[in-house]
């Protein structure tokens, strides 16, 4: 039987699931928010997540996205379970990485033949041990990042935010959701931390000409934008 590990924050919702997959003898685990779910992760990772769209402190579409891209992390199997019935948001959820649907309300035997289903597949590969944007590469084997073929040194909070921004180029992330990612449970972290450390990562970038690939969007946080991007035309904020 299989390890499954349930994201919902409605009780009401994750507790009759979670009693279904025990009688087929899975072993499940349950968490209400995405952080909850990373404590569990940390423990074990399960041969399947089954996650809700809406949840306590992110979407549950961007918490699987984190999830491809995590180092040493390789990738459950993933479910998505939602009200939401939109053909575009299903649409969006398979396109970033979930390996089925399932649109509430559902049966208990659909449920239960999708989960046989997604644990037929084949378990998702380890995540690549490099990252390279641009003229930035990180080896995250060796710890060591080159910029221009140029060997950097970084302090482990630089590099950690470095590689969160790498793995998820493009996207924009509010300094709460960075603090999360990148700085966990630390204590005496605040906002402000992150414009600090976004400050002397773009301080290693200028000798390279690069300090303006990391942007900042006015009011919310940060994001990575490749020179290629850049270079076409695509708006920013800086």
């Amino acid at each position: 039987m299989a390890s499954i590990l349930i994201v919902d924050g409605d009780t009401s919702a994750r507790e009759p699931v979670a009693r279904q997959l025990r009688g087929q003898g899975h072993k499940v685990r349950e968490a209400a928010s995405c952080r909850a779910a990373d404590d569990l992760l940390g423990e074990q990772c399960p041969d399947l997540l089954m996650l809700e769209w809406t949840l306590p402190d992110m979407s549950g579409i961007d918490y699987v996205g984190e999830l491809r891209t995590r180092e040493g992390l390789r990738p459950p199997r993933m479910i998505m379970v939602s009200h939401r019935d939109d053909v575009r948001d299903i649409v969006r959820a398979l396109d970033n990485g979930v390996d089925d649907y399932i649109t509430k309300p559902y049966r208990a035997a659909e449920l239960l033949a999708r989960v046989r289903a997604a644990l037929r597949r084949p378990a998702a590969l380890p995540v690549s041990e490099t990252l390279h944007i641009g003229e930035i590469q990180m080896d995250r084997v060796a710890h060591r990042v080159r910029i221009s073929r140029e060997e950097v040194s970084l302090a482990p909070a630089e590099y950690r935010l470095l590689e969160f921004l790498l793995a998820h180029p493009g996207r924009v992330h509010s300094r709460s959701h960075l603090l999360h990612r990148v700085w966990g449970r630390e204590n005496g972290v605040s906002p402000r931390t992150v414009d600090v450390h976004v400050r002397r990562l773009r301080q290693v970038l200028e000798p390279h000409k690069l300090e303006g690939m990391i942007q900042t969007i006015r009011g919310f946080g940060y994001r990575l934008q490749s020179p290629d991007e850049r270079s076409n035309g695509v708006a920013h904020a800086d």
